[in-house]
């Protein structure tokens, strides 16, 4: 009986333990075995289930999950207990074990007590992590709940966000199409009139109700992200409404229709004291004004630095005042005007052409040097390549330029006009003479056109040293010489037949290029000359009277 006994209470101290929560008052109650678990024992020992006797309690060991079924404890008799199996197999298979806990569980579901009762153990308590997991998942997912259908309101409400949703993407994307359109097509003139003080926004609105756009957020997001904010002119524009945006903006600031009087036209080749003379002439203001403000402007200028001294020139922002149509407001002054010209040719000699200019190892300045000499020397913008080649050779080979339009530039002062051009002009003392003094004038003499800016930075790349007026074409066009003798041969036929020259040059009415002493004249009134192989003066009126050149165009 004690065996028995002793077989009962070691079947029940090596079940798994249930959870326990902690209830935080310390060790908790010793729980009694339930009678399904009192049932089980009593098969095993072959016996009915007799009170525990009370002893001492004993501690407890730490028994694993593998190690929770006990073989049955012999009897006194020394024969093994029915019914309580066999010795653990220290390698038994986990699934054998899963069976064996299966069985016992299927023994306390079978048991009339309710789990979980006073006496017994709950079926949470006897499920282990494994047999649980089944569970886990269904309580994850969860049972199918039937969806409520949508209200009529809220119906109507998803129905207005998609048509909502859907004009704003049509209108987004109409919009994005014009602000993205680069190329015009051929439409209806529109003639669009801007009042003076008018807003971006305005501007905006009054091109809308003309047509010239469809949107007027495409415009104002072009203007903002452009070069061109804050510069639209008023006036009256002559548009059309297949121009694309781009288009319409370069005519609100650089072109358009303004009235004639509130307009002043800078011509190419214009020097400052003639442009100074144009605006009294028609006018906007004095010479004086003008003059004063492009003298202040040069202290403030972006290129001051690389600016000529002004005791070595004329005028230190000579070759800046940009050639071309500007607008005025009403009284504008000389300063406002001045600086509305220096922010012209900041924006025409752009980031690019200053970065073609230092590739060439040459300054702003130098450009616009070269740039002048080319604008005075040929009326082709052609042939503004050729020229400047010209310009490179002869100072490759270390020859003086001798253009005359340098001397006449020392003569007047940049007023030019003058009609003759005397020997003795030619040996003019002053920094601009090329005739005197090697390489590049000492700045530049006249207000150079784009054309001619590029074709200094685009040269044509040749061989030739000489060129002088096509006399037969007589439409402004040069000829070209590699050579003094070609040059010299061409200039006594075409200007001056009867005349003879040897190859010294030492007639003293020879023809020639912007070369030599003895000067002369082409159609286009530029003053030519000519001169030996060495660039040295050869023939000369001591006197200085020997005729030179009629100078109609300020050449």
């Amino acid at each position: 009986m004690q065996a028995r006994m002793e077989g009962y209470i070691l079947e029940i101290k090596f079940k798994p333990e249930p959870e326990k929560k902690d209830t935080g008052a310390g060790t908790p109650p010793e729980e009694k075995p339930s009678a399904a678990e009192e049932t089980i024992g009593a098969a095993e020992t072959g016996g009915a289930a007799e009170p525990e006797a009370e002893k001492p309690a004993e501690p407890e060991e730490n028994v694993t999950e593998e190690t929770a079924d006990i073989s049955p404890v012999e009897t006194g008799t020394g024969s093994t207990a029915e019914g309580a199996g066999t010795e653990d197999d220290p390698e038994e298979s986990a699934g054998m074990k899963r069976r064996r806990r299966s069985r016992k569980r299927v023994a306390l579901y079978n048991d009339e007590e309710e789990p979980g009762g006073a006496d017994g153990e709950s079926r949470k308590e006897m499920e282990t992590p494994e047999d649980s997991r089944d569970d886990d998942i269904l309580k994850t997912v969860g049972e199918a709940v039937e969806k409520k259908p949508l209200r009529l309101w809220q119906k109507i409400l998803l129905a207005a966000g998609v048509v909502v949703l859907a004009v704003i993407l049509t209108f987004g994307f109409s919009i994005w199409r014009e602000y993205s359109r680069t190329e015009s097509t051929e439409g209806n003139p529109v003639e669009v009139t801007i009042d003076q003080g008018s807003s971006t926004r305005q501007v905006a609105q009054e091109l809308k109700d003309a047509g010239v756009i469809r949107y007027e957020t495409a415009f104002l997001l072009k203007i903002y992200f452009s070069d061109d904010r804050g510069k639209l002119r008023y006036g009256t524009f002559e548009l059309n409404d297949g121009m694309c945006l781009d288009d319409v903006i370069e005519a609100l600031v650089t072109g358009g229709a303004q009235k004639k009087e509130d307009s002043f036209t800078i011509p190419e080749g214009y020097s400052i004291p003639m442009i100074a003379e144009k605006l009294e002439n028609e006018g906007v203001m004095s010479q004086e004004e003008f003059l004063t403000a492009v003298e202040n402007a040069a202290a403030d200028f972006q290129y001051k630095d690389i600016l000529p001294a002004a005791d070595q020139v004329f005028y230190q922002l000579e070759g800046y005042i940009f050639p071309d149509t500007y607008y005025l407001s009403e009284d504008m002054t000389g300063d406002e005007l001045v600086a509305k010209i220096l922010d012209e040719f900041l924006q025409k000699f752009d980031e690019q052409r200053q970065q073609e200019a230092e590739a060439m190892g040459m300054s702003v300045e130098e450009v616009l040097i070269r740039a002048s000499l080319v604008q005075k020397e040929t009326e082709r913008p052609e042939e503004y390549p050729m020229v400047a080649g010209v310009i490179n050779n002869r100072l490759a080979q270390n020859m003086r330029l001798q253009f005359d339009s340098t001397v006449v530039y020392a003569m007047t002062k940049g007023m030019y006009g003058v009609d003759r051009v005397l020997y003795a002009d030619l040996e003019i003392d002053s920094p601009y003479n090329t005739y005197k003094n090697d390489g590049l004038p000492v700045g530049p003499i006249c207000s150079p056109s784009l054309e001619a800016i590029d074709g200094v930075l685009h040269p044509a790349e040749h061989n030739y040293l000489y060129f002088q007026t096509d006399q037969v074409k007589n439409d402004g066009s040069n000829l070209y010489f590699e050579t003094y003798e070609e040059h010299a041969a061409a200039a006594a036929t075409t200007e001056n037949p009867s005349a003879s020259s040897d190859q010294d040059g030492e007639n003293t009415e020879a023809a020639g290029s912007s070369d030599g002493a003895a000067a002369t004249s082409d159609a286009a009134g530029q003053t030519t000359a000519a001169s030996d192989e060495t660039g040295e003066t050869t023939a000369a009126d001591p006197a200085g009277e020997t005729a030179a050149v009629p100078d109609g165009q300020g050449r």
